[in-house]
């Protein structure tokens, strides 16, 4: 279910409810509440992030390729690790097959329950015939797999989930999605980092036209901004910041440099950074001097270690899940109910804990 929230007002969700009292005269520790969780699934340079909220509501935002080695990871962590029955809900962010094409093998493994992206494209939207062939033949498996039945995000949309008594809310909005962005209050003052902004020429495939996913529980924020590029990025953000300041971030563009405007970057101010890339795709260069350099940023974990690179231009060996070009551990993300958070390699990684916004 789609509903639509004003513009701005999410970003000041509070903190809601308390414990309630054991009414047995026997003192016992009360059992914790599930922290949400976002898993980051090796796809090899794809896309594949797993959302489950302290219910046990599930989202999953993009599905890797048309593999079966993709699809066996995603059921994997889905299953295994996080206990998983169904898929409640997958957002393709856009129509390139390393994000959306994987959900077919995925529904065959594991039931999804609901769909949702950007709307079909036209045949305008491919500069070539290969591209427009290969896309008419993934769009069309993905129409079969969801019977027809897919929802259209738009900006100010809200996927409802349901909230568990207690806890924080847990909210999912859609920021942008096929090249238009969330409206601004009159209000809002213009953002100073906007006056750095430089270009790069337009693009013209379909990674900008990107859903951008904003989830939020409590005083915690996680933006995922699927391949959003350059000149669509600073849109997100300029002449006013749509999105604010956010926890973690996972990495424009598997962190190509077509992709990650420092503008972007600056102003949302990200205390983690998750790049899901391959190891010779993504975490290139430029993007990771911009991450290195950018203040506030504590901590920077890959799915892979660039092979193409040296040391110098990948993150601490202990924050790169797949370190030798090996496939398959997936980045774990826990998020507690006071904001604060952790991150580790796989399921038995030791984690790395960051505290919550005062």
């Amino acid at each position: 279910m789609l509903k639509t929230f004003p513009a701005l007002v999410a970003m000041a969700l509070c903190l809601a409810g308390c414990a309630a009292e054991d009414p047995s005269p026997v003192s016992e520790e009360p059992k914790a509440a599930r922290p949400l969780e976002i898993y980051w699934v090796d796809v090899d340079g794809g896309a594949a992030t797993l959302i489950v909220t302290p219910g046990g509501e599930s989202i999953l935002v993009d599905a890797g390729e048309d593999r079966d080695s993709h699809a066996d990871r995603i059921h994997r962590v889905a299953t295994e690790v996080a206990g998983l029955t169904q898929i409640d809900h997958f957002v393709a962010t856009h129509w390139h097959g390393d994000h959306y094409a994987g959900a077919t093998r995925v529904h065959q493994r594991i039931p999804i329950r609901n769909f949702y992206d950007r709307g079909f494209p036209s045949e305008s939207d491919y500069a070539s015939k290969g591209d427009l062939k290969r896309a008419r033949a993934g769009i069309a498996k993905y129409r079969e797999t969801t019977r027809g039945d897919s929802r259209t995000l738009k900006p100010g949309d809200e996927i409802a989930l349901g909230q568990s008594e207690g806890l924080p809310k847990v909210g999912l909005y859609c920021l942008a999605s096929a090249g238009e962005f969330l409206p601004t209050a009159g209000n809002v003052s213009p953002n100073p980092a906007c006056d750095e902004r430089t270009s790069k020429p337009a693009d013209q495939t379909d990674n900008g036209q990107s859903v951008v996913l904003l989830l939020s529980y409590g005083r915690f924020s996680f933006l995922d901004t699927a391949d959003l590029t350059w000149e669509l990025e600073a849109e997100l953000v300029c002449p006013v910041n749509r999105v604010g300041r956010v926890d973690l971030f996972q990495i424009s563009h598997h962190g190509l440099d077509a992709s990650n405007n420092p503008v972007l970057i600056e102003s949302i101010r990200p205390r983690v950074v998750v790049i899901n890339n391959a190891p010779k795709k993504g975490a290139e260069p430029e993007t990771m001097k911009t991450l290195m350099g950018m203040e506030g940023i504590e901590t920077i974990w890959q799915v892979h270690r660039n092979l193409q690179t040296g040391p110098e231009l990948n993150t601490q060996p202990q924050f790169i899940a797949n370190p030798e070009g090996e496939a398959g551990q997936f980045i774990k993300a826990s998020v507690q109910a006071d904001g604060t958070f952790s991150v580790q390699v796989g399921g038995e990684g030791t984690p790395k804990s960051y505290p919550g916004n005062s």
